[in-house]
């Protein structure tokens, strides 16, 4: 199902633009290292489920056929050379063992069982930081088309102020240095087109890869700058803080590294404990001088057994395993704690941002509504002749800079949502 839903988005993404929606399900369906991830969670369940099932008995058969190539005599006198055996031989039969008390079972089975929940978080994370690099990547795009409207909307400006600054040139009612001031505002307005030209180009590069398709594949995006998520963002830190500590992969993860290095010195401390097995062996064996073996040549042999085995000395690997473990257990905690403070850090950091870019696109909205009331005031009085032309570039190019700053604002805003989410565990509204 999944791989259909990937060739559906596929042909979505060949025919026309896509959504972040669908950039997000192309990218979990895509991407190599959420399937690297998804795939080792899978390997973990199959682990768990083989750990879990360490009580159930054994079943070996065998056949065997062998030709003895020395066979023993006893020579008595008088009588010559008596063989003491045959000269081929054949056993077939089944051995059965059943685990009474092995203590490695358990403690290999909760050793298991960790594991797998450590590799169903950590692939959660993964899908998480596969969505906020979508959504970098998506918005990107959306900005780069941003910055290039509004370059080629000050380069046509400014070419419109050329033209009508040689009319009036031609009129006499400005000078030539006025006329070369428009022509270096024209020209000095086609860099900038063609670096956010290839500020674009890069973003569409960078956003085909984030999904997980081949960089030089010609994507476009479905969206605007000002959309914002449709699902609820936390509204105070206190709440982001909570539902951190309910859905954050990273502190489910870091619990689990704590659980994975007890279960690894519970596991090493059970090889210092004797194994209660039980088993049963049922051959048919058969010996002649010839091959031609029949059925009433085999003999049953039945043998059943209770075995102790008590581990006395193993050259020190136990004691090595057992103090490895404990080593390890305290690496563990120490990478747990660590990923906590991250994790917090990660949130507080999240939100401040987020509040950071509101006030921030709050700030440069208002800013461009005036400087495009600046904007039109300088151009109705360049045409009357009360300003100079320097004068209307500066009102144009301080609207240029105005909506460059509110898409910037716009984008960090919209990042700043994704991280927040991420550092919180609140992916579902992308990931659904």
């Amino acid at each position: 199902m999944r791989y259909v839903i990937s060739i559906l988005l596929l042909l979505c993404v060949n025919a026309g633009a896509v959504t972040l929606e669908e950039a997000v399900a192309l990218a979990i369906s895509n991407r190599g290292d959420v399937q690297s991830a998804l795939m080792s969670y899978e390997s973990a369940v199959w682990e768990s489920r083989n750990a879990d099932l360490w009580f159930l008995p054994k079943m070996n058969g065998q056949l065997a056929f062998s030709k003895n190539y020395d066979i023993p005599e006893m020579t008595i006198p008088g009588m010559g050379s008596i063989p003491m055996g045959t000269e081929y031989s054949s056993i077939a039969g089944v051995s059965v063992t059943v685990p009474l008390f092995i203590p490695q079972g358990p403690a290999g089975s909760r050793l298991a069982s960790r594991a797998e929940e450590l590799s169903f978080q950590q692939s959660r994370a993964a899908e998480m930081d596969a969505v906020v690099q979508v959504v970098q990547a998506f918005y990107g795009v959306l900005l780069s088309q941003e910055m290039m409207d509004v370059s080629a909307e000050a380069l046509e400006i400014a070419k419109t102020g050329y033209e009508l600054a040689a009319l009036r040139y031609d009129a006499g009612t400005i000078s030539r240095f006025e006329l070369l001031q428009s022509r270096v505002a024209w020209e000095n307005r086609k860099p900038g087109l063609i670096s956010a030209e290839n500020a674009l180009e890069n973003a569409s590069t960078g956003f085909a890869v984030a999904i997980g398709q081949d960089s030089y594949g010609l994507f476009q995006v479905e969206g605007s700058l000002d959309d914002e998520p449709d699902f609820n963002m936390p509204k105070t830190l206190e709440y982001a803080r909570e539902a951190m500590y309910q859905n954050s992969p990273d502190l489910q993860s870091a619990e689990y590294m704590e659980l994975i290095g007890d279960a690894g010195v519970d596991m090493a401390r059970a090889s210092f404990l004797p194994q209660l097995v039980f088993q049963t062996d049922l051959n048919y064996m058969a010996a002649r001088n010839d091959t031609d073996f029949e059925i009433d040549d085999y003999d049953r042999n039945l043998v059943a057994s209770v075995a102790i085995q008590i581990p006395l000395f193993n050259g020190f690997s136990d004691i090595s395993g057992y103090n490895s473990a404990r080593a390890e257990r305290v690496a563990s905690e120490a990478s747990a704690r660590s990923i906590r403070q991250a994790t917090e850090l990660s949130l507080v950091s999240a939100w401040n941002n987020l509040q950071a870019a509101g006030e921030g696109v709050t700030a440069t909205c208002s800013t461009v509504e005036q400087a495009l009331e600046g904007a039109e005031i300088a151009r109705i009085s360049f045409e009357a002749g009360m300003i100079t032309r320097l004068e209307m570039d500066q009102s144009f190019l301080a609207l240029t800079t105005a909506r460059t700053n509110h898409a910037s604002a716009l984008f960090n805003l919209r990042i700043a949502e994704a991280e927040l989410l991420r550092a919180a565990g609140l992916m579902e509204g992308y990931l659904r």
